[in-house]
């Protein structure tokens, strides 16, 4: 009955929005999914062979993996804790990390309920990303991120790592449970072996998602008078994501805080920061490394900065940002000596110091320029912290290594980027912007990289923005490695106007428009305004009496709300001629679709944020009344799901269902065993009670047994 993209066709429908009633079902929770083996992305291991290794194993060992018969339950993790065990992370499937001594162990083995123990092996902890190993390598020194299982383990890490008799290992920052090492290849597996190491990985410096390589420094952008006489509205972006329709209806951003980490903002100092940013920006705060300021001398951040709070004063209105009553917290990460951007290795302190401060939507327009598409340690930092925080809303940019490498006129899947990889955060891909002044305006085929990267037709005669029902032909596309739907959302982020840095020499991006503001393009202007558009989404949910709305709501309200672009810009012509998106959403390319603020404050819905959340082998129920028919209704669920392990090939630990019965008596599920989020979209409604139903599949690792969740319904 499903159909690619989660599209149901039944009889006609329409909504009146009435939640009647709760109901606990319960199920049988160790259904399915028992077996031997451990999904690693070292490789699969199967754990009754691995396990008869154990008795070689010395007593000193700590750090072990215990695999249950079946899904571990609340009462294995009590038994676990009982003999003295320590659990650290999840594994798939069915098992988790743990500490204990010997004996602990021992005694472990013994238990009915326990299918295999197995030794926590330096294999087991070595990132796939380092390529192969050989003796020709072995002496190729390696930037490493160790990431230990708490503080206490790394100083002990470190400790042993200093007591390492054998060269090739240098220590360069200690920062929490991080280690920043060089490494040579042939000791990666003998630090791996030191107790407490969880996972080491390939330390790949983050850059800005913009695309400053378009064009050679000598070719000349459309001139402009600078006067603001030739804008027509759509130049910042807003006017396609429909902000005006959130402005009448009286939300604005106000009274909610975003912190935006980059390269800083303008001047970094509130008294002389430009006049579009007073009242906007409230604090900033230093995070580059060996620099004494939060301004920005590269000019990135100060239009990021725009496009979430620009209160558009200079230009009358007619540049501005999202949130136009919003506040920022600046998060300066650029380092005049290094002349980069130098993210912490502990991303937690970018997300503490601002979530201190008020802020609950943390904007970042930056990601790894490598390893596509893995659950890595970044991006497993981002969903421990959402986990711990269940109300702060990180937003990543997918990142803009979207290519055509086939040259089959269509972008090729899996450039994703982390930290945009992780399940908790709101990870946003780029749709064009509508306007043919001002910027990059030349067919796709003429730019600097379209040999190698966008040689094909239909791609390579498009104009970036002329058409906002396509995606940005830079775009990085999904799904993750381990299949996952990303990016969440897209918005506008081709040709974006937005304020200038008056940091002299300061870079102009795509252009500048006059002094005072330039035009850029790429995730990373994609992901303010979509910042922006979430501070306006909390502002709604608090009137509707939700007033600390969880991440997963928010997430969720602008997932539920956003346009299908479905067939995209080229139209139902096939994947053989460059049809841009081939299902309709949720898809790797698109993922929910544009975000659209309109309907964000304006779209009735039925929203539930269950905060206790559901049990494993539980189901929470609700009563919906559809009734006057209409078009359509959607049912979106979506979670704060717990942290996995990069070690994992599955990134995901709790797994709940939705499902939805219609007046007939058809039951309609997507079973997803891969993402926190489902939706199930259905046409030609039937009018009547839908009961709506979400189960709780599989939670080894809940709040107190139980995972929270979001969710959302509406008819049109």
């Amino acid at each position: 009955m499903i159909q690619k993209g989660g599209i149901i066709s039944l009889e006609s429908s329409s909504y009146r929005g009435v939640l009647f009633s709760i109901g606990l079902l319960f199920f049988a929770a160790n259904a399915g999914f028992a077996g031997d083996r451990l999904f690693l992305r070292s490789g699969v291991i199967n754990s009754k062979v691995e396990a008869m290794k154990f008795s070689a194993i010395a007593s000193t060992v700590t750090d072990y993996v215990v695999q249950f018969k079946n899904i571990p339950t609340e009462s294995d993790k009590a038994s676990l804790a009982y003999h003295g065990i320590q659990i650290f992370k999840y594994l798939p499937d069915d098992a988790f990390i743990v500490r204990g001594n010997h004996t602990q162990i021992q005694a472990i083995r013994k238990l009915s309920t326990v299918n295999a123990v197995l030794v926590y092996t330096p294999k087991m902890k070595v990132s796939p990303d380092f390529g192969a190993f050989s003796v020709f390598t072995a002496d190729t020194i390696e930037n490493v991120l160790i990431k230990a299982f708490t503080d206490k383990d790394a100083v002990k890490i470190l400790e042993g790592m200093q007591g390492m008799a054998s060269s090739g290992i240098t220590i360069l920052k200690h920062q929490g449970n991080s280690i920043l090492a060089n490494i040579s290849q042939k000791n990666l597996f003998l630090v791996a072996g030191l107790q407490g190491v969880e996972h080491l990985q390939p330390y790949i410096p983050m850059k800005t998602w913009d695309r400053f390589d378009l064009m050679d420094e000598d070719v000349k952008q459309p001139t402009s008078p600078g006067d603001y006489t030739d804008l027509n509205g759509f130049e910042d972006g807003t006017r396609i994501m429909n902000f005006n329709a959130a402005y009448n209806a009286g939300f604005t951003g106000a009274g909610e805080i975003a912190a935006m980490a980059d390269t800083g903002v303008d001047t970094g100092d509130l008294n002389t920061l430009h006049e579009d940013f007073k009242g906007a920006v409230s604090k900033g705060y230093i995070h580059g490394m060996f620099s004494k300021s939060w301004n920005d001398p590269m000019g990135h951040g100060t239009h990021v900065a725009g496009s979430i709070v620009g209160r558009g004063v200079h230009s009358s209105g007619k540049i501005r940002g999202g949130a136009i009553e919003g506040q920022l917290i600046a998060q300066g990460m650029w380092s005049p000596l290094l002349d980069n951007l130098t993210v912490p290795t502990e991303l937690n302190t970018l997300f503490e110091t601002s979530y201190s401060d008020g802020a609950r939507v943390h904007s970042n327009s930056w990601g790894s320029p490598r390893n596509f598409g893995a659950y890595d340690n970044f991006a497993v930092q981002v969903d421990e912290y959402v986990w711990n925080h269940p109300d702060m809303l990180p937003i990543f940019a997918a990142g803009n290594s979207g290519i055509d490498e086939n040259k089959d006129g269509r972008i090729d899947s899996h450039s994703m980027s982390s930290p945009g990889t992780a399940k908790n955060c709101l990870t946003v891909g780029a749709s064009e912007n509508l306007t043919d002044h001002g910027g990059i305006q030349l067919p796709i085929g003429e730019l600097k990289s379209a040999p190698t990267s966008w040689p094909a037709e239909p791609i390579s005669s498009d104009f970036m923005s002329n058409n906002p029902n396509g995606l940005a032909m830079f775009s990085s596309r999904g799904p993750t490695s381990d299949g996952r739907t990303k990016p969440d959302v897209v918005a506008p982020g081709t040709n974006i106007l937005s304020i200038k840095s008056q940091v002299p020499g300061a870079n102009e991006l795509w252009g500048a428009y006059n002094k005072y503001y330039t035009y850029a393009g790429g995730t990373s202007m994609a992901t303010p305004l979509t910042a922006g558009a979430a501070l306006i989404a909390r502002q709604k949910l608090k009137s509707l009496g939700f007033e600390a709305p969880s991440a997963a709501l928010v997430k969720g309200l602008l997932m539920h709300t956003a346009v299908d672009l479905f067939p995209g810009q080229f139209g139902l012509v096939g994947a053989a001629s460059g049809q841009e998106l081939l299902t309709q959403r949720p898809n790797s390319d698109e993922g929910y679709g544009r975000v659209d603020v309109d309907r964000v404050v304006n779209i009735p819905m039925q929203i539930i944020d269950e905060k206790a959340g559901v049990a494993q082998g539980q189901s929470l129920v609700y009563q919906i009344d559809l009734q006057s028919p209409q078009n359509k209704a959607w049912f979106t669920l979506v979670y704060t799901d717990a942290p996995g392990t990069a070690s994992a090939a599955k990134a995901l630990v709790n797994d709940l269902d939705l499902i939805v019965t219609t007046p007939s008596g058809e039951v309609l599920t997507l079973t997803d065993t891969v993402n926190n989020h489902e939706m199930i979209e259905i046409s030609n409604a039937q009018s009547g009670t839908y009961k709506v139903e979400v189960s709780g599949q599989r939670i080894p690792v809940g709040k107190e047994g139980k995972q929270p969740f979001a969710l959302l319904i509406s008819a049109q």
